[in-house]
């Protein structure tokens, strides 16, 4: 069976996007309910029933302890799996029956994603849950071409790309605070036909932002004091400038070689 994980705190906004995405190639799904006030709980019971959600145990965000129990939920469960945050919907080109083939011929239990950064490049179009939301959002840039180190400080990211999740069958994923990277053996291994399409620019609207706030309240002493998780304390003048950085690096998806398949494939 194949299995995705997610830890959610008040998602309402991409929730409907984010699972009516990802009930078409996972089977089940592991819902981490971070004490939402919203209606994501029913939202979640509406759209995938069959999934289980389940709460967490944590009352505050804190990167190693959230791993650790996404690590929990992923023990508990066989065959391939991923752990995604909402903002992350996977785009394969070639199906998971595939990807998952390869990996049993070559000896592997996993592979990391290639993750591409979605960008707004039109706000006051308001998309409509009618639609997926990368047939109405899709400029963006690849993750993995930007590699100069004080381009992507500049851009407020990881030195090295950070949205590559890892699918595997392992036991846990063995990964890096934040799930952004891996220690498993597997995890250098990318295949760049599967992606990750990150929502952390796209929509743009006023609706997204409030969702970024959110969190600022629930942020652990322990990720403060390691200087995690600033942006979550960011107004939305500073958003506003991040936003404006990443549009110099966006363009069409729809030209990019892997995504192009990618889009034509799940916006259907």
């Amino acid at each position: 069976m194949r299995t995705i994980i997610c830890h959610f705190h008040n998602e309402m906004y991409l929730l409907p996007w984010w699972l009516n995405h990802h009930k078409k190639m996972f089977q089940h799904g592991i819902m981490i309910n971070h004490h939402s006030t919203d209606f994501s709980v029913e939202i979640i019971r509406r759209i995938t029933p069959e999934w289980d959600i389940v709460e967490s145990e944590l009352s505050e965000f804190d990167a190693f302890r959230t791993d650790l129990e996404v690590m929990k939920y992923e023990e508990q469960v066989t065959g391939f799996k991923i752990a995604l945050n909402v903002t992350e919907f996977l785009m394969p080109v070639t199906s998971l029956d595939e990807i998952e083939q390869l990996l049993v011929e070559t000896g592997r239990v996993g592979c990391s994603a290639s993750g591409i950064i979605c960008v707004d490049n039109n706000p006051a179009e308001i998309p409509v849950y009618e639609a997926p939301l990368q047939s109405q959002k899709y400029w963006g840039y690849d993750d993995n071409l930007n590699l100069d180190k004080q381009s992507r400080e500049d851009l407020g990211y990881t030195l090295v790309p950070c949205r590559n999740r890892f699918y595997h069958s392992d036991k846990v994923g063995m990964y890096h605070p934040g799930r952004h990277a891996s220690w498993h053996q597997d995890a250098p291994f990318r295949i760049k036909d599967i992606m990750v399409f990150y929502y952390g620019y796209a929509p743009w609207n006023e609706s997204f932002k409030a969702r970024k706030h959110q969190i600022k309240e629930k942020v652990s002493l322990g990720d403060l004091k390691r200087k995690w998780g600033a942006h979550h304390f960011k107004d939305n003048e500073e958003l506003d400038a991040d936003f404006l950085k990443q549009t110099t690096l966006s363009s069409d998806l729809n030209n990019h070689p892997f995504a192009s398949q990618a889009l034509r494939l799940w916006c259907k």
